[in-house]
């Protein structure tokens, strides 16, 4: 960066800022921070589509649906990415196509949506839904990532001949690719030609199921788990961290206009914490819950301070259970040592750390879980609440894992 072509290297990197939807970094040596710009640059364009690929595009897609017996959609977190949740929506009620979700991409499109059939991860999740996506005659992605964590390790069965991709840039029909093609172009265009057909499978979205356990019982992945989800608001921005505290929340049924964010790209333990942060500080007036466990906790947890810092007031739920759970499941033997972590007073971390006014609890059975989630429904500060379980209580989802930890990477 000079004073030469600060100006149009500025622009340059707003404009990829744009393109890409990624964040861009930008470097300024430090002998040159206070000096005078010289010259200015016009702002770049932003991308749009060709004109001619984006109608040959749009008639591919229809072409296929329409000779579809049964099609489905895989809507995908790109679409939060680029904002064009209500563009698909739009598309899913003048299409009348079913949709199911991948893990990352949970509460793209609210679960509350008549279209909604569950959740899809091939031989993780449902099978009934499995069943069904997979053997449609046309799968729509939009915006969707086909990563291991997605797939439960490649396992979704999904032809690529009869798979419509549409993408941030471009459009693949089967193994035509459609490129200049803008997503928030090609989801109007079909919006507004698309054949509406009614074609609801006879699939209920997986639950949680019920609320079992009170008084003096010890908590359990079956207890826990549904109150959490019965916990959810409308509009909350829940966070939850890499492991079982996320994948116990799978079958979680949001409601309206509530988001989940979880990390399955990368598998980041940690992330959450600090994520819910910028959460909190990006919507300050809704309702931001932080579910993490202990294990990843420890890895980021002085961001506690941050939300005490800026006046923030989030609901923090830390799963303590005695160490790495999930790389438990993920063994052979799951009482090798270096699952175990350094043991913490985590429920004295928020005064710790300079948070002022919270509401702290540890809780081990389900009637004082309980009356902690009645407190922090009703409080109007934050809540900081650590849950004892026992070492290896898992969520039926980590125990499906753990029994074919080994199939998943290898089926064929």
């Amino acid at each position: 960066m000079t004073p030469q072509n600060a100006a149009s290297e500025t622009e340059r990197l707003i404009a990829e800022a744009f393109y890409h939807r990624r964040p861009v970094y930008m470097a300024i040596p430090s002998d040159v921070a206070n000096t005078p710009v010289l010259g200015s640059a016009p702002p770049l364009s932003l991308p749009s589509s060709d004109p001619e690929s984006l109608a040959a595009a749009t008639d591919a897609v229809t072409a296929a649906l329409a000779s579809a017996g049964q099609a489905c959609v895989l809507p995908g977190v790109l679409l939060r990415r680029l904002d064009l949740q209500a563009a698909a929506a739009q598309f899913m009620d003048a299409s009348g196509l079913p949709f199911a979700t991948m893990f990352a991409d949970k509460s793209v499109l609210g679960e509350d949506h008549p279209n909604y059939i569950g959740m899809y991860a091939g031989r993780l999740m449902g099978e009934p839904v499995r069943e069904f996506v997979e053997s449609c005659d046309v799968v729509l992605m939009i915006g969707t990532m086909l990563t291991d964590g997605n797939t439960a390790g490649f396992t979704a069965r999904l032809d690529p001949d009869k798979t419509v991709n549409i993408d941030h840039h471009r459009t693949t029909v089967g193994s035509t690719v459609y490129r200049n093609v803008e997503m928030a172009d090609i989801l109007a265009q079909l919006s507004g030609s698309i054949t509406k057909r009614v074609q609801r499978p006879a699939i209920a979205a997986e639950t949680l199921g019920p609320i079992v356990g009170g008084g003096e019982d010890p908590i359990t992945a079956d207890a826990l788990y549904p109150r959490w989800a019965n916990f959810f608001r409308p509009n909350d921005v829940i966070v939850t961290d890499t492991g079982t505290s996320s994948l116990g929340l799978a079958f979680a049924q949001l409601p309206k206009g509530a988001e989940f964010h979880n990390q399955t790209l990368w598998a980041s333990i940690g992330w959450a914490t600090p994520a819910a942060f910028g959460a909190a500080v990006g919507a300050p007036h809704r309702r931001l819950i932080l579910i993490t466990g202990e294990g990843s906790h420890q890895m980021t947890a002085q961001e506690i301070s941050q939300f005490g810092r800026h006046g923030l007031r989030p609901i923090v739920f830390v799963l303590n259970n005695s160490g790495y759970l999930s790389e438990r499941m993920l063994c052979k033997d799951m009482t090798l040592t270096y699952n175990d972590i350094a043991a913490w007073n985590y429920a004295e971390l928020p005064h710790a750390l300079g948070c002022q006014g919270w509401f702290n609890a540890r809780v081990s059975s389900c009637g004082v879980l309980d009356d902690a989630l009645k407190t922090a429904e009703q409080a109007d500060g934050a809540a900081y609440i650590e849950v004892i379980t026992d070492a290896y209580e898992a969520p039926p989802m980590y125990k499906k894992l753990h029994e074919n930890v080994k199939s998943f990477y290898k089926v064929q």
